[in-house]
């Protein structure tokens, strides 16, 4: 048997596994390497929940990277968290089970702080790198306008990233002076593509809205790391009630041209007092857990001159008569007692649109003296 020649069989073994390794890196860089998802499900074949799932994953790396810190406002996602608690437990259930952020729909929204946010143009970069195309949305920035100046600078409002046909909302929030947050409505202008995007099935931009400073947490979802709000219930119940409606300064400098505020210094000294006591009213029955309302000559003040009417001489809030317990009077009584005001209420049946059905409303008057016609205590009328 004729002896076999080393060298030719290490040579060829060198061949071989130089092809092995060409043909892996090929491999690699034609299938595995390419932007978008590369994680199969459990059968070997690419789903929709895979995609969706390595999209929201390689856009948290982006806004990791950037330390962009975003936080899930998806509402679809954080009702399936809220639905039960114990859950928690399974946000960091192992292996590629999209449960939370895989939702039926093909958008997954998030927030940011706009005052976290620069432009920087680093992370649209590698958002485009990664594949992402992207359209932004700007508006005037409302903290701006006044009664003086109606026009505002631009200001980001929404970022809508498009991977593989799944859509990453980032909904800006901006402080506004009553320490609250906002964001704006979200239009698209005339040369803006109206397919880049399922605009109806957005959680937010049909309008401007208005959230309390959310406490967020940062916790494990689907093995992904994401920041979410810490009383999640409490923030669904706010984003169904969040319509904003800005003052119409417009219509206000018009108002005032054809007549003129009362600058007198007992008018000022009332305007700032009643806004002073409106914080406390809204504070008082914040704490109360009961949503209320600006009424009668307050909300007319509001919406008219984008003030209050000085010679109202009270300031009118309204409660549903479901929310109205005794401990709220003298809770209000309290409160505006130990700041120098007295408070009177009284109950009255309203028709809604007509219908013969009635809705019971409690109104509050929050006044700067007893008036002859309401006693500083109570009394209820039908």
């Amino acid at each position: 048997m004729p002896r076999v020649n080393r060298t030719f069989v290490l040579s060829l073994l060198i061949v071989s596994g130089s092809l092995f390794l060409l043909f892996q890196l090929y491999y690699y860089r034609k299938y595995v390497s390419k932007p978008g998802p590369q994680i199969l499900s459990r059968t070997g074949h690419l789903t929709a929940s895979d995609v969706q799932w390595q999209t929201v994953k390689t856009f948290l790396a982006l806004a990791q990277h950037f330390r962009l810190p975003v936080f899930l406002v998806d509402t679809a996602a954080l009702m399936l968290l809220s639905q039960d608690a114990l859950r928690q437990r399974d946000w960091q259930g192992g292996g590629l089970h999209c449960r939370f952020l895989c939702t039926s729909r093909p958008v997954t929204s998030f927030a940011l702080h706009a005052n976290l946010w620069k432009y920087e143009p680093g992370f649209l970069l590698a958002a485009e790198e990664k594949g992402f195309e992207l359209l932004e949305l700007k508006g005037e920035d409302p903290r701006l306008a006044s009664l003086d100046t109606l026009s505002g600078e631009e200001i980001p409002l929404h970022f809508l990233f498009r991977l593989h046909g799944y859509i990453i909302q980032v909904v800006f929030l901006y402080e506004r002076s009553g320490n609250y947050l906002w964001h704006g409505a979200l239009r698209l202008k005339s040369n803006m593509d109206r397919s880049f995007a399922p605009f109806k099935l957005l959680d937010y931009g049909h309008h401007a809205g208005a959230y309390d400073r959310p406490d967020l947490v940062l916790t494990v979802l689907d093995g992904l790391d994401v920041r979410v709000p810490r009383n999640i219930s409490r923030f669904l119940s706010e984003q169904r009630h969040a319509r904003f409606l800005e003052c119409r300064y417009h219509d206000a400098r018009n108002f005032l041209q054809l007549y003129p505020d009362d600058m007198s210094p007992a008018a000022v000294d009332f305007r700032r007092n009643a806004k002073s006591l409106l914080h406390l009213a809204a504070q008082t029955l914040a704490h109360l857990n009961i949503p209320f309302w600006l009424s009668s000559g307050t909300c007319l003040g509001w919406f008219r001159q984008c003030s209050v009417i000085s010679y109202s001489h009270d300031v009118d809030v309204g409660i549903f008569i479901i929310d109205f317990r005794w401990r709220t009077a003298w809770s209000c009584l309290f409160s505006v007692r130990t700041s120098n005001w007295t408070f009177s209420f009284f109950m009255k049946m309203e028709t809604l649109f007509g219908m013969e059905e009635h809705r019971q409303r409690v109104a509050g008057s929050l006044s700067t003296s007893s008036l002859a016609s309401r006693s500083a205590g109570q009394s209820f009328l039908s």
